[in-house]
């Protein structure tokens, strides 16, 4: 545990399955299934959904499209959707995030208190899911800490927290890289996303040449990370490898 930091530290010496970014309901429409596919192959214990698993592109702080839905169109989307991924991983641990905690931090704006507004497990129906601001994993090689996305410069966040470290948030992130001392060996993982970079949510990054990368990751039950990149033709279709 790192001296003053009160984070629950979770998937002792078990598999981990890292989700990244989903952005319901914006999410490619294939990426529970391939996510479903990694889980299997590595018998994943745990399941960790590294934040911004719902856009909420409607109360965004940013201008968004006119032609998408409404917040309370949206809203009804993402919990249809959610439904599906409760279906598959009715115990999950989700990481709170920039879109994630939208609704709350309107609330906050508005100066409305915010015990008027039901917890997310409620409102999604996920009696079993756990949010967490951030978690540590106890590998057989160490803690790792998992957070939304603090830093996107390679090893500078395992630097600072004094362990591994994972992180979503970075659509076009999807790397493991190491820092080795006499001391010790960290790594640094990001895990990619599961967006649909054609949709209206994700305009604003159409003309960027970094891309989003389709993904997720994986820790063994040894502490080794793995990075399962999702790979699609050129007509946006999962190929169905893992």
């Amino acid at each position: 545990m790192i001296l003053g930091m009160k984070i629950p530290r979770i998937g002792k010496y078990k598999s981990v399955l890292l989700i990244g970014d989903v952005h319901l309901p914006s999410e490619h429409w294939q990426y529970l299934d391939f996510v479903k596919a990694v889980s299997k192959k590595y018998k994943c214990e745990v399941t960790i959904q590294m934040g911004d698993l719902e856009d909420m592109a409607a109360i965004s702080f940013h201008d968004s499209d006119c032609a998408m839905p409404s917040a309370g169109d949206e809203l009804l989307q993402v919990i249809e959707k959610v439904q599906e991924w409760y279906k598959a991983f009715p115990k999950m641990h989700i990481i709170d995030s920039n879109h994630g905690s939208l609704v709350f931090r309107r609330l906050k704006a508005s100066g409305i208190p915010l015990t008027h507004i039901k917890p997310l497990r409620e409102i999604y129906n996920t009696p079993l899911w756990i949010w967490h601001d951030d978690l540590f994993l106890q590998t057989k090689r160490g803690d790792v800490y998992l957070t939304h996305g603090k830093s996107s410069v390679p090893n500078k966040l395992a630097r600072e927290i004094g362990c591994s470290a994972v992180q979503g948030h970075y659509h076009s992130l999807m790397s493991i890289s190491y820092c080795n001392s006499v001391f010790y060996e960290r790594f640094s993982m990001h895990v990619g996303c599961g967006v649909d970079r054609d949709s209206l949510a994700f305009a604003y990054g159409k003309n960027n040449i970094p891309q989003p990368i389709l993904g997720c990751g994986v820790i063994d039950e040894n502490g080794v990370p793995h990075l399962c990149k999702m790979h699609v033709d050129k007509n946006n279709r999962w190929d169905g490898l893992v």
